[in-house]
């Protein structure tokens, strides 16, 4: 885009029509785009998101959700708020009201721009679930919602309300409809929660659809069927989620905390409290029942303090999170799972994702947030921009907004954006507690905890800490690689392992005199575990009172953290590495250091969230959340690469991602690791499909790297399905524009005379001949159709009985029936009506050659075997023949067998011809046999014989008539030979005969006066 002459701003207009076509209502993906800008030699660059509202489903509902409603007077009452996006755009959202009060009703807002563009507007459902209820509603209140891809789910204090198919606008308010779920009271409800598997379905599939579950947290009474359902699309039969119980497990009492549907496996996962301990118990879904059985042996968390909350899963990927005090993250569905952090008396209580940046939040009871990426073992904690009522929500570009609630804003929606970036940089994750020093290499340290020297609570490193930065006041920064929480050696209390960026100095000579002298190490007294320091010389060498929590440093030996400054000369120390203490040796000046990570002289260090320090790329140019069709026996291949930047040093080798695969099974996924002369970690990825079985899942290729990475994770959903861009086409054997196809008058074009030997102009109201000839036309469909005339050749009963109109059905002329160039170019016998030219070929058509490519994303490809095709007239015309030149003995034996068990003829598309007999028009549709492909392949194509003989019995008169006429003149010729009769001498005599008689006689009256004058 270009900033035009005195305008301050840049502005682009595109119609609807040259982006999509499309109307109908169902749930459409909400796009990424990328907008370039220049002025001048200035360029500037905007990213956006575009929506179309035309078809969102909920959207249909802005105006109708319910009846509008002010909320100023009740927002003192809110207790809490929740926020439901529907699964394809991000920026379309329903907010919830939660308040402490059941006496206001059921109050939602509705928003199409992600709460930034004060568009909020609400909406009062009470009167609507009232009337369900027979408007005994006392106490509604609402508890929970979902918004699914065609449904809004509402959880309130009086049951479970779905509602009608958001896909249907009727132009009233929105209906819902009530599950019967027996023996709840409202407490039940109360504590009820909704859970729902986030997943996009545009484009969708028939074996996708949507779950949704309810969990009532409580124990199972004699008069319950279950305390935990599910249902899916259209959500009118609900089954139990509630386990089987195995054997042995009977007098266990337990409860469903969560449950989930796992789309890529087809199975249904249970989070589950059985004796104070939690546990994940996975069964397989067959035709949307769950199985009784497992489909492996239940996982039970290691650690019994862990409460359970709640399962989520990661959208568009298979990264599962069971999260309460502590958060677990499973990679494989639920069979195992890794802890990722642990909470001191918070709970995790909501959660969010975005498919764009690959992030997570997760939100505690106490107010604070705490931050990770999709797969990654790593996490950071934020501090929220305001406390009291809040929720997160990230929107479709990825940006994390703070939701609250405001009543000097109009639409009483306060969103503020969270810059994640400058808090992680900004947060210290560092400890009031000494560390000390223990080098390995020069490139890798270890870092110990020393416990405290007072009597206070043990503060240890922990997994927040893993993957961060520490840097160091004076100069130096290392980042920690692993972390150790256990007690050893002796004094303490934990440590971590370093990878060292920038070295640390050691204590000067002025800081510390002692370094000048020489040391001596000797053994610990009586109980002690603690060494003593001895400096040999006396002077002015000696220990300072400031060198208490300072680490001595003997390369090749035991580290010394010092805990105590006896005198002068003295010191008692903790070795790092008992077994590795040089007793009794001096050590001069030089050979031992000091270093500072102690408390005692102000803390001179930090833990921050590292930059970024290794670059992905893909060199597929696929989006951040690519969806790709696999049809049978094909294959895709995929190539990332990790590099190292600003890095110390280059580790030869280092493994830098890992790749996550959600259903194994379902492809075959092939992966080749490898690294380059920059030591940058590649990765080959190759997908064949070799199973005909339909379904998805998902490759997630993980970046061993930081938080603050814009792109840490790419997810790649591989659907072993018919994409909706593959298609087959015939490709003409005239080249042709669809300017030829769509012009009107012909004689008026430049080339004219070359489209009118190219394509036949159809009479108005055409049918194509049928077996009666060409008069008797018995097909049902028309060409060129256009109401107001007459039907052509409509003499015969069997023939105004016969015909229908499809696109101009109901119509009074052709103006009204709505046909748009795409239907006038289409070859579809569906939209025959529009269809107004057909490609023009001379009589006789033999053996012309038929060619078909099959197009998919842009790709092409000629058709050829496996892919038998059958080959069928639309209208029932019987002079056409097709032959094929391409014959094996096995395409012989296979054409034969497939021949037999679909009961028709097959015809293999290598070197296929058609000879065509008839005249005018043939319309052929030929599709490929089920089997070879997920897709219903097919492709129609029209030709017009023209200039062709006279129809029946025109021709065999003639030639009857002919042959007639030649047999006469032969009989005649050969009964003048019999009879010796000259036909010359004959027509001579005839002539010479005709020529006498013909002169006149004398006059009677001369020869009288002759003879009377003799007389």
């Amino acid at each position: 885009m270009t900033l035009g002459e005195g305008v301050d701003s840049w502005s682009i207009k595109i119609n609807r029509e040259e982006i999509t076509y499309n109307t109908d209502i169902n749930p459409i993906e909400e796009w990424f785009v990328k907008f370039n800008m220049h002025h001048g030699l200035n360029m500037f660059t905007t990213t956006g998101t575009l929506l179309d509202v035309i078809r969102d489903p909920l959207l249909q509902w802005y105006w109708t959700l319910g009846e509008n409603v002010e909320v100023n007077d009740t927002l003192s009452k809110v207790a809490n708020i929740k926020i439901a996006k529907t699964p394809c755009a991000s920026d379309v959202a329903v907010i919830g009201l939660i308040y402490t009060t059941r006496k206001i009703g059921l109050i939602l807002g509705l928003t199409d721009s992600g709460f930034m563009d004060g568009d909020t507007v609400w909406f009062n459902l009470s009167a609507t679930i009232c009337a369900i209820l027979e408007n005994d509603c006392y106490g509604l209140a609402l508890v929970d919602l979902t918004v699914t891809n065609t449904r809004l789910v509402l959880l309130t204090s009086l049951g479970l309300f779905i509602s009608d198919d958001l896909r249907i606008k009727t132009g009233q308010l929105l209906q819902f409809g009530k599950p019967t779920l027996c023996g709840f009271e409202m407490d039940d409800y109360l504590k009820a929660e909704i859970w729902y598997n986030l997943q996009c379905l545009a484009n969708k599939e028939l074996y996708e659809t949507d779950y949704v579950s309810l969990s009532f947290n409580k124990d199972k009474s004699l008069s319950q069927e279950s305390t935990c359902f599910y249902s899916n699309d259209t959500f009118q039969k609900w089954h139990s989620c509630l386990p089987h119980k195995m054997k042995g497990e009977g007098h266990f009492s337990r409860r469903v905390v969560s449950f989930l549907v796992d789309y890529e496996q087809n199975t249904g996962i249970a989070l589950l409290s059985q004796q104070n301990r939690a546990l994940i118990s996975v069964h397989k879904l067959t035709d949307g029942s769950m199985n009784k059985k497992r489909k492996f042996p239940p996982f039970w968390f290691p650690d019994p303090r862990f409460i359970p909350k709640g399962l989520y899963f990661h959208t568009n990927s298979h990264f599962l999170y069971a999260y309460g005090n502590q958060v677990w993250i499973s990679y494989d569905g639920g069979t195992t799972f890794a802890p990722l952090f642990t909470l001191n008396a918070e709970m995790i209580i909501d959660v969010d994702s975005c498919v764009y940046t690959q992030a997570i939040i997760f939100v505690t009871d106490a107010a604070n947030l705490l931050y990770t990426k999709a797969g990654l073992p790593r996490y950071a904690k934020l501090i929220p921009p305001a406390k009291g009522i809040f929720n997160m929500y990230f929107d479709h570009l990825g940006i994390l907004n703070h939701i609250s609630l405001n009543d000097t804003i109009a639409t009483f929606v306060k969103e503020t954006s969270v810059d994640v970036d400058t808090l992680l940089k900004d947060i210290d994750l560092g400890f009031e507690f000494p560390l000390a020093v223990q080098y390995i290499t020069e490139e890798q340290m270890l870092l110990l905890n020393h416990e405290p020297r007072m009597k206070t609570k043990h503060v240890r490193f922990s997994s927040l800490q893993r993957g961060k930065r520490l840097d160091y006041g004076p100069g130096g920064s290392c980042i920690i690689r692993e972390v150790f929480r256990t007690p050893a050696p002796p004094g303490f209390i934990s440590s971590v392992l370093v990878d060292v960026l920038d070295r640390f100095p050691v204590e000067s000579k002025t800081a510390s005199p002692c370094t000048a002298n020489t040391l001596r190490v000797l053994p610990p007294t009586g109980s002690s575990i603690s060494y003593r320091l001895q400096l040999t010389s006396p002077g002015v060498n000696i220990f300072k009172p400031t060198d208490l929590e300072k680490t001595v440093v003997i390369p090749g030996s035991s580290s010394f953290f010092i805990i105590q400054v006896v005198d002068d000369q003295n010191a008692l120390g903790d070795a790092t590495m008992p077994n590795r203490v040089p007793l009794n040796t001096d050590i001069p000046p030089g050979r031992w250091f000091l270093y500072d990570f102690g408390t005692a002289n102000t803390r001179k260090w930090k833990i921050v969230v590292d930059i970024c320090r290794y670059a992905i790329q893909q060199f597929d140019d696929l989006p951040r959340h690519a969806i790709k069709y696999l049809d049978i026996g094909s294959k895709l291949e995929f190539k990332f690469r990790v590099t190292p930047v600003n890095v110390a040093y280059n580790v030869f080798h280092n493994r830098l991602m890992y790749i996550a695969i959600g259903r194994p099974s379902l492809l075959d996924v092939s992966t080749k690791i490898y690294f380059d002369d920059n030591n940058s970690n590649l990765i080959d990825i190759t997908v064949h499909s070799r199973f005909f079985e339909k379904g998805k899942t998902t490759i997630a290729v993980i970046a061993v790297g930081s938080l603050r990475c814009e792109l840490t994770t790419l997810v790649l959903t591989l659907k072993n399905s018919c994409s909706y861009l593959k298609s087959m086409h015939y490709v003409l054997s005239a080249k042709t524009s669809p300017s030829d196809w769509l012009v009107e008058d012909v004689s008026a074009e430049p080339n004219g005379s070359a489209i009118a030997r190219l394509l036949k102009q159809l009479p108005v109201n055409y049918r194509p001949p049928s077996v009666l000839g060409i008069a008797v036309p018995l097909t049902e469909n028309f060409y060129n159709a256009d109401p107001s005339k007459p039907k052509l050749r409509d003499y015969f009963t069997n023939s105004k009985n016969s015909g229908r109109y499809k696109q101009c059905a109901g119509k009074s002329n052709r103006s009204a029936c709505g046909c748009t160039e795409n239907m006038k170019l289409s070859f579809s016998v569906a939209f025959s009506d529009c269809k107004e030219k057909a490609l023009r070929m001379k009589f006789p058509v033999s053996r012309l050659p038929l060619y078909f490519t099959i197009e998919d994303e842009g790709r092409s490809v000629n058709l050829t075997s496996p892919y038998f095709i059958t080959i069928i007239e639309v209208n029932n015309r019987t002079n056409w023949k097709v032959s094929g030149t391409n014959q094996t003995s096995s395409m012989l034996k296979m054409k034969k067998y497939l021949e037999h068990r679909l009961k028709t003829e097959l015809y293999n598309p290598d070197g296929l011809s058609i000879t065509i007999t008839g005249s005018e028009l043939f319309h052929f549709r030929v599709s490929t046999i089920p089997g070879v492909s997920f897709c219903n392949l097919f492709d129609e194509f029209q030709i017009y014989i023209d200039d062709s003989p006279l129809a029946f019995p025109g021709n065999y008169l003639i030639s009857s008539m002919t042959s007639i006429l030649i047999g006469g003149i032969i009989f005649v010729a050969f009964i003048l030979y019999v009879f010796e009769i000259e036909i010359r001498n004959f027509l001579k005599r005839k002539l010479r005969r005709n020529k006498v008689a013909s002169k006149p006689p004398p006059k009677r009256a001369s020869v009288n006066s002759g003879d009377s004058a003799k007389n």
